[in-house]
């Protein structure tokens, strides 16, 4: 009946809701309030503040309006929790004491941090900084040096959790639901910010997620009905029957056989509900709550394995099957994986390894998640998103083709061209001048060309199967399928299959659409859409040549910083932003930490037509901005060599009408590595210095780590950041050996239910 029905999904949408928020309040559960320790402030916590902290902040004449003299130690009864947590802050980030001031040595430092998490926690607070510590923006928190000392002796571990389900993995496992799913609605997004976005203890199944899924639920519910024979029939199903049924779909959902009590939990509901509903009802409301289940929303990796003597478990069998394909793959596991895993061959370092090795040497498996690492780490993948001028630019397209989305691509390329080489990559991605110009003119450009090499072949109707590797192999595709992907090619072109009927058919369209005879306009040039697209690559009109295989060598660039589609990323819609280009190299590549604008800050740049950006960004070295502006504005004063469109310039065009020379030249200081403080050129001798430093590759490593684990790293994950480093270096500077350390770890195969202890 409906109305039963409705009642009973209802009812399971409150359950799945009350779950998550279980699972929410579990998370940041707090013990219950005890008494301050008041010995520990005397002797610790006030001699610490006496010493270096008193000097500035004994009273309210200091800038920050600080005052610490009489803050009260009773901080498990709530008192003074904000200034608590703003010392707390302070010293983590190791902005205070100020660099010019007497250091603590770091066990004092780490002793009142300690008293200071205690208290809060008693108070039945998290700190604001223990919190932050969680989101991917304050990764950096955790001391860089501490993490690659080698003193950390903790064994390593990923905390027990579920993990909900990403988009991608959505999409591809959709189908599996019934021909209901093409109906089906994305319950499952992320924030379009820039960054990594995946974050395990950041997403969770709220009221907007199930109520999509209980949509998507009752959509593919309504057609597997129709298909089912028990909901056709009156007769009631013997047992047997009923719980073939329900294994079939749910093998099917949640990707293995139900265990007996989810059977039999199963089968109760659909005999309850017969009885009032019938067993078409009955069945609908199964095949909803199949796809309800837990384990088709989050990913389950509690460690289900065995325990060890350090307290963690590793992950079963299964949890690592699905661990190791969701972390490469976007899917669920293959047969070998499972095949593993049902065999006892997924419960070691040496297997997992053995498994991540597998996938990544066979180009038959599609791995998107080792570029959407680097689209999300460099953030180039925005560019489409900053609107530009066309006017302003002298031809740079929007309308008919989006020029930032296109160069998007071309950065893609430019990463997938290092990441098949696999030999230094992250210095590679820092200072290659090889880059890629890649659209639907390059494609045609190198069709024809291919058709005018073999013309006489071609004519003849004959086409080895080598000639057809060769066009394969120019256009850079294991198969066509891969064709528009890379290409994105208009719907007249989609079906492109390098046959001999297709290649003429590109061929007569060049003819028509350059309007020329002219073999070198038709073999080197773009129609007229395309004309402004290599503006940004410096490329002057005889300097074109788009035919494939790529790539060009420019000068004055070097890597991703340079790449078009970074810079137009990291700009304003009329401007370049020099705070956005130096936070980014600042928080991504320096590893530091660029607090957030307080609210009481005026963040506007004051207009002046006849005066340079840097000029006018001279208000934020006023004494309350400079604290953190002297960090991001240098480093962003240095990539001023390239406007907001990307194109390298050494002129500057005011809104008055002047031109001015790009000012670039800058002092990095306190950088925390001594070899990159000092006075740079441009960006291109910083970037080529950044390359070549240790910390740059380790901070690198750390934000490959976050990616692929949903996580920030801590203090515990130590050794396994270490040996993934050791592992790079030794193998040559090799992405794939990165991945293999890091999956293969202890930080992937453990998990450990125990909240890790501040030491």
């Amino acid at each position: 009946m409906p109305g039963s029905f409705a009642f009973s999904a209802m009812a399971f949408s409150a359950v799945l809701l009350c779950f998550s928020n279980l699972l929410f309040a579990q998370a940041n559960s707090t013990p219950t309030a005890i008494v301050a320790d008041r010995k520990t402030f005397d002797e610790t916590v006030a001699p610490f503040l006496r010493k270096y902290c008193a000097s500035c902040h004994e009273d309210s004449s200091n800038e920050s309006g600080v005052v610490l003299s009489g803050i009260s130690f009773d901080l498990a009864a709530g008192v003074d929790m904000e200034l608590w947590n703003t010392v707390l802050r302070q010293l983590h980030l190791e902005e205070m004491p100020p660099s010019d001031s007497e250091q603590p040595e770091q066990h004092e430092r780490d002793a009142v941090m300690l008293w200071i998490n205690v208290e809060l926690k008693k108070s039945g607070n998290v700190a604001d900084l223990y919190s932050k510590l969680e989101s991917p923006s304050f990764g950096n928190y955790v001391n860089h040096e501490k993490l690659f000392s080698g003193e950390i002796t903790t064994e390593a571990f990923s905390p027990a959790r579920l993990w909900r389900t990403s988009p991608e993995v959505f999409e591809n496992v959709k189908s599996s639901y019934g021909p209901g799913a093409r109906d089906f609605r994305q319950p499952f997004p992320l924030e379009g910010k820039v960054g990594i976005k995946d974050y395990a203890n950041l997403l969770f199944a709220d009221s907007a997620v199930v109520s999509v899924l209980m949509s998507n639920a009752a959509c593919a519910a309504d057609e597997l009905v129709k298909h089912s024979a028990i909901a056709a029939s009156d007769a009631s199903p013997t047992d047997d029957m009923l719980a073939s049924a329900i294994s079939e779909h749910f093998s099917k959902v949640v990707y293995r056989e139900p265990r007996a009590e989810e059977i039999s939990s199963y089968s109760k509901l659909f005999r309850k509900t017969a009885r009032e509903g019938g067993n078409a009802e009955a069945m609908r409301l199964v095949f909803m709550a199949v796809m309800l289940h837990h384990e088709s929303v989050y990913r389950v990796e509690i460690g289900l394995g065995e325990a060890d003597a350090h307290g963690r478990r590793m992950l079963s069998g299964t949890e690592m099957a699905f661990a190791v394909a969701f972390a490469l793959t976007d899917r669920r596991p293959d047969t070998q994986l499972l095949q593993a895993a049902s065999a006892r061959r997924l419960n070691s370092s040496a297997d997992v390894r053995q498994q991540v090795e597998r996938i990544l040497q066979d180009d038959a498996i599609d791995k998107p998640r080792i570029l959407r690492f680097f689209q999300e780490f460099f953030g180039y993948s925005q560019a489409h998103k900053v609107f530009k001028d066309e006017d302003r630019s002298g031809g740079f397209s929007y309308y008919g083709e989006n020029y930032p989305a296109m160069y998007e691509r071309d950065a893609d390329f430019f990463v997938m061209n290092i990441l098949e080489k696999d030999r230094d990559v992250f210095r590679q991605l820092l200072t290659s001048n090889e880059y890629f110009i890649i659209n639907r003119a390059t494609f045609r450009n190198t069709v024809y060309d291919f058709y005018k090499k073999h013309q006489q072949q071609l004519d003849a109707g004959e086409y080895p199967e080598a000639m057809q590797k060769e066009l394969l192999e120019r256009l850079n595709l294991r198969g066509w399928h891969e064709l528009n992907a890379k290409y994105n090619l208009h719907n007249f072109n989609k079906g492109f299959d390098g046959s001999v009927a297709a290649i003429k058919q590109i061929v007569k369209e060049q003819y028509s659409w350059m309007d020329t005879t002219d073999e070198h306009v038709l073999r080197h040039r773009m129609q007229a859409l395309y004309a402004k697209y290599p503006m940004v690559y410096d490329l002057r009109d005889d300097e074109q040549d788009f035919l494939l295989p790529q790539p060009y060598k420019r000068p004055n660039r070097a890597g991703m910083l340079t790449h078009p589609a970074w810079l137009i990323a990291h700009s304003l819609n009329d401007s370049t932003d020099p705070i956005r280009r130096g936070k980014w190299v600042w928080e991504r590549l320096l590893g530091g930490v660029i607090p957030d604008i307080p609210i009481t800050v005026d963040a506007s740049i004051p207009e002046d037509p006849a005066k340079t950006l840097r000029e006018r960004l001279r208000k934020t070295e006023q004494s309350e901005c400079w604290r953190c502006h002297r960090k991001m504005n240098p480093v962003g004063y240095t990539f001023e060599i390239y406007d907001d469109f990307g194109r390298y310039r050494s002129e500057e065009s005011l809104s008055n009408g002047d031109i001015r020379p790009v000012h670039a030249r800058s002092e990095v200081i306190d950088t925390g590595e001594r070899a990159l403080d000092g006075e740079f050129k441009d960006a291109l001798e910083l970037i080529h210095r950044l390359a070549e430093s240790d910390k740059v590759r380790q901070v690198m490593i750390r934000h490959v780590f976050r990616y692929f684990f949903g996580r920030n790293e801590t203090l515990a994950d130590s050794k396994t950041l270490i040996a993934a480093d050791r592992a790079y270096l030794e193998s040559g500077g090799s992405f794939k050996a990165l991945l293999i350390s890091l999956l293969s770890s202890d930080s992937f195969i453990y998990r450990k239910t125990l909240e890790p202890k501040l030491k």
